[in-house]
């Protein structure tokens, strides 16, 4: 009996011992280990008195989400503190990440004129005041950097500022600096390729873009960058297989296939052209005279030249002003027919046409076997 007795009193010892533990623990050790409700539920039962409770309570609202309490505990918390800076400006941060910006700005520009050589202090305020559509963010930007040159926030920032206005050097020196502290930096990177292929600075935009490449998957709009800029490099293999890359992301994109059919026709695959444009004008849904011209070429250099010339009559059909259209056409007419009467019919289509207008770009090439042609036809008549 007195074994079973001290049996049951050691399990209540331990039982109680264990509650004890559990409700004595220090609450910023269960915050640091993520027992945010623990905290919150000590504070419903005992109201935080002191600015330290009360600033945990703020902290545990935050880290739980519960970002209009949280902010309404961290006002509550730093009424009386006139000078607290770190939790001053966690609440100013909260403010802007909650589309308060007012409020923010009012608080980081006290922070900012406290501290004026706190260079967080002046990229938050400049990411605030480019918020409320101010025009000096790029001020303060330029502050932080001025204080720590390797500020990496506010060098991107500043940068993307730049190429907004297409100031394009300052961007690119931007670039440059902040890249000597962070190669690794994926942002700045990828927007430095945006920055050089804004000014067709391909290749310089391709290293970068490759650079990005090394560090991330580079998002669509790049991929689709490189293709471009592959292309207009006479790097065709590599735009091709950017260009299928885009498919494999887009199958039924008509622009990709359009723009492969071209790549493909520079390279001479003309059978891969061919089908890539017939893809592009089955995907499409509105005016198909780019991707028919693009078909139709492709045709004419299999020398498919009937099914060009009838694709060409689409293209003028719907684009009646398209002088490519009806140079390519007459071309391949004289390349099809052995009649110099049908051959003209079709040089002749481009003079009426264009014979008026000086913005023509063709007409030296035109007019030129036009003469020949009634020189030849000429002579035939009088053999």
């Amino acid at each position: 009996m007195k074994i079973k007795t001290s049996f049951i009193l050691l399990i209540l010892v331990h039982l109680f011992g264990g509650v004890q533990v559990s409700f004595g623990q220090d609450l910023d050790s269960l915050f640091a280990v993520g027992e945010y409700s623990k905290v919150l539920e000590n504070y419903e039962n005992s109201p935080p008195t002191h600015f330290e409770s009360k600033i945990l309570r703020a902290r545990s609202l935050h880290a739980k989400r519960f970002y209009k309490k949280a902010l309404d505990a961290y006002r509550e918390a730093l009424f009386t503190e006139e000078d607290n800076p770190r939790y001053q400006f966690v609440y100013a941060k909260l403010l802007k990440d909650n589309n308060q910006f007012k409020p923010a700005d009012s608080l980081l520009t006290q922070l900012h004129e406290r501290y004026p050589s706190n260079p967080e202090f002046s990229y938050q305020l400049g990411l605030t005041k480019a918020e409320l559509g101010s025009k000096s963010g790029d001020i303060f930007y330029l502050k932080a950097l001025q204080q720590d040159p390797s500020h990496q926030a506010a060098a991107y920032a500043l940068a993307t500022y730049y190429f907004k206005i297409r100031s394009f050097k300052k961007a690119e020196e931007t670039c440059e600096t902040a890249l000597t502290f962070n190669p690794s930096n994926q942002k700045i990177t990828g927007l430095q390729g945006q920055i050089y292929y804004q000014q067709r600075k391909l290749n310089l935009a391709l290293e970068a873009f490759e650079n990005l490449e090394q560090l991330t998957t580079p998002p669509k709009f790049v991929v689709e960058k490189m293709a471009i800029a592959y292309a207009n490099t006479s790097q065709l293999q590599k735009s091709i297989a950017y260009y299928k890359r885009l498919l494999r992301i887009e199958p039924k994109n008509f622009r990709y296939h359009h723009q492969l059919a071209k790549v493909y026709s520079m390279v001479k695959d003309f059978e891969s052209a061919e089908s890539h444009a017939q893809l592009s004008i089955k995907l499409k849904d509105t005016s198909l005279d780019q991707e028919r011209f693009t078909l139709a070429l492709a045709k004419i250099k299999q020398d498919k030249l009937k099914e060009g010339i009838q694709l060409l009559e689409l293209v003028i059909k719907e684009s009646p002003k398209y002088e490519r259209a009806y140079v390519e056409m007459a071309l391949a007419a004289d390349r099809l027919y052995t009649d110099t009467n049908k051959k003209l019919a079709y040089y002749k289509r481009y003079e009426t046409q264009f014979d008026n207008d000086e913005t023509s770009a063709f007409k030296n090439i035109i007019y030129r076997r036009l003469t020949d042609l009634k020189r030849e036809k000429h002579f035939k008549a009088n053999d």
